[in-house]
């Protein structure tokens, strides 16, 4: 009873904090209104424990965004950002400062987003940050755009995402990148791994943080995008990696990873109804500034 009592409170105090008042503040749901919103729930193990607004949105054939705010087990405020992709109808691609194909430079992940529409025939629905990198602009692992290395040769150290040149992507322990490098579009690193095979592993790290992550479905042909906020009480808490790994299983990913974690953690997507473009989506661990980073995952179409 004293956890459900610390719950309530702590899901009014949010409630306050929203455009919306907690009308009832002796009830709390779990109940989603939208498939990727049900599913994560269901796979939670409890994790999410109340739902105090979700919405999903179909950014384009292929493209679909999820935006939940919710209280954990623990009572903390929480939100979540995710991008679900169909490959074939949409792609995925590494976004660069300028959309250049080199590194040694940092960009505001929104301002990547706009470089590539500037250059490119691609259209960019949405994009998280991408892999850790120095404070030069170089990436701390391996790093590929238009099948060109420009990071490491070689980081068995740390896992990996992949999008192959026949349009599948991939994601997996550092020492199997070596076997598919030769047909290797799009990659970058991370870490740590949160899935394999469906699996949830367990984790070393147990603090809560802002962190991103990417999952890929069981075919390869499902990319997922996930963004969760830290840094704030009243917002968002941040999650540990074996949360964050409850969350990418539910989501249908069979194999995830982190990308990064901290103030560089980012989302955005694509919002014509304003002068610019790109509307950051969450609320960066840095009092909310989005930082500039080395890259960003993208879902583009043509």
């Amino acid at each position: 009873m004293k956890r459900i009592k610390y719950l309530v409170i702590s899901a009014a105090v949010l409630w306050g904090c929203s455009s919306d008042s907690f009308e009832q503040p002796g009830y709390y749901s779990t109940d989603a209104s939208s498939p990727l919103g049900k599913a994560i729930v269901e796979a939670s193990a409890g994790y999410v424990a109340h739902i105090q607004e979700e919405s999903e949105v179909k950014l384009s054939r292929g493209a679909t965004l999820l935006k939940m705010a919710y209280t954990n087990m623990d009572g903390h405020a929480m939100r979540l950002f995710l991008f679900k992709a169909v490959l074939g109808p949409v792609s995925v691609r590494m976004t660069l400062p300028g959309d250049t194909d080199a590194t040694g430079s940092l960009q505001k992940l929104s301002e990547q987003a706009s470089a590539i529409e500037n250059h490119s025939v691609w259209t960019v629905y949405g994009a998280v940050s991408g892999g850790a990198f120095s404070s030069s602009g170089q990436p701390s692992g391996i790093l590929y755009h238009n099948g060109k290395s420009l990071g490491k040769e070689s980081a068995e150290d740390l896992p990996f995402f992949a999008v192959l040149a026949d349009g599948q992507a991939v994601c997996g322990d550092g020492p199997g990148f070596a076997e598919i490098s030769y047909k290797v579009s799009e990659a970058v690193s991370g870490g740590p791994m949160l899935l394999q095979g469906g699996y949830v592993l367990a984790q070393a790290n147990v603090t809560s943080d802002a962190r991103a992550a990417v999952g890929v479905g069981s075919d390869g042909n499902e990319v997922y995008l996930m963004v969760i906020d830290g840094g704030d009480f009243f917002y968002s808490n941040g999650i540990t990696c074996s949360d964050m790994a409850l969350l990418m299983k539910g989501c249908g990913a069979t194999e995830a990873m982190v990308l990064d974690s901290g103030s560089p953690v980012t989302a955005i997507w694509r919002n014509e109804r304003r002068i610019e473009l790109f509307e950051l989506l969450n609320k960066p661990s840095d009092r909310g500034v989005e930082a500039e980073i080395c890259d960003g995952i993208a879902i583009v179409q043509r």
